[in-house]
């Protein structure tokens, strides 16, 4: 009898073992514990896990492996961040060895013509740049010469037009073109609308005379430079005119030379302007 009620004693105690720590009326203090695993570990982030879940990443950097659940299925890193972000010490920040804060955020900003890509592969940050070749020149892309080729296809003999790639956002003081027109100039007025910026007048050198009917031959590659006002011509003083009549020889056209074109059984003529002793400009043959 005595040991029936010890053994019903003894089954009683052992089911008063089961302890459920969040139905306890006080504090549950483990710090005298060796150590405590309350979060889950594994190699690899789960697939699924429900708002407030933790996991402990093994094989991710130390200071980066502690995840929290945020929303269902989505882990996001919890350590390594600055006081701004984890919660952990502020991350100091230096440009080029030189401290310039101390803060939980850095921000990367693109200037013009940098291009940022920067992505979260879940244990670490990936930061790749690269320039913007719309806005950035290129060695490559100089010494094709694109940005500066405009050439013509309006079939007018004087107001052209022409398109550059990238398309020009405005006419700058002190800007190079390199020009073909795609028919003779007429002579006289004479003007260039690039990219629909509006029409500006082309001059010779001086920047203040026409082009003559010799100045502008199609199919030929012209140095164009705009001074703010006008598009001057930048070209060697030799020029060929198949047809029209010859300029006055005088200080602008001094040192220019004139092809004549013969007809059939007449030679070609070529003269030159310049002046003698006394100042006196005219058309000189040399052929």
């Amino acid at each position: 009898m005595r040991s029936l009620v010890f053994l019903a004693a003894l089954a009683g105690a052992f089911g008063q073992t089961q302890l459920d720590l969040r139905s306890q009326a006080k504090d549950v203090d483990f710090t005298a514990a060796p150590s405590t695993r309350p979060i889950k570990t594994g190699t690899v982030l789960p697939a699924t896990c429900t708002t407030g879940d933790l996991f402990f990443q093994t094989t991710a950097p130390a200071g980066s492996n502690l995840f929290g659940c945020v929303s269902a299925n989505t882990f996001v890193l919890q350590s390594g961040g600055g006081s701004g972000g984890g919660g952990g010490a502020p991350t100091t920040i230096e440009n080029n060895g030189t401290t310039v804060g101390s803060d939980g955020i850095v921000n990367f900003i693109a200037g013009v013509g940098v291009l940022n890509t920067i992505s979260n592969t879940g244990s670490q940050i990936n930061i790749q740049q690269g320039v913007d070749t719309s806005v950035i020149l290129s060695k490559a892309t100089a010494q094709s010469s694109t940005p500066w080729q405009c050439f013509s296809a309006s079939g007018s003999a004087s107001s052209y037009t022409c398109s550059l790639s990238p398309t020009l956002q405005a006419y700058n003081a002190g800007m190079m073109l390199l020009w073909k027109p795609d028919v003779n100039g007429a002579g006289g007025p004479t003007t260039l609308n690039a990219d629909t910026l509006g029409a500006v007048a082309i001059k010779q050198a001086d920047g203040i005379t026409d082009p003559t009917i010799a100045d502008i031959l199609a199919g030929r590659l012209y140095s164009l430079w705009f001074d703010g006002a006008v598009f001057r011509l930048i070209t060697p003083p030799v020029n060929v005119a198949a047809s029209g009549a010859q300029p006055t020889c005088n200080s602008t056209q001094r040192g220019r030379i004139w092809q004549t074109i013969g007809g059939s059984g007449v030679k070609d003529s070529v003269t030159v302007c310049a002046k003698d002793a006394t100042d006196a400009y005219a058309w000189r043959t040399i052929y």
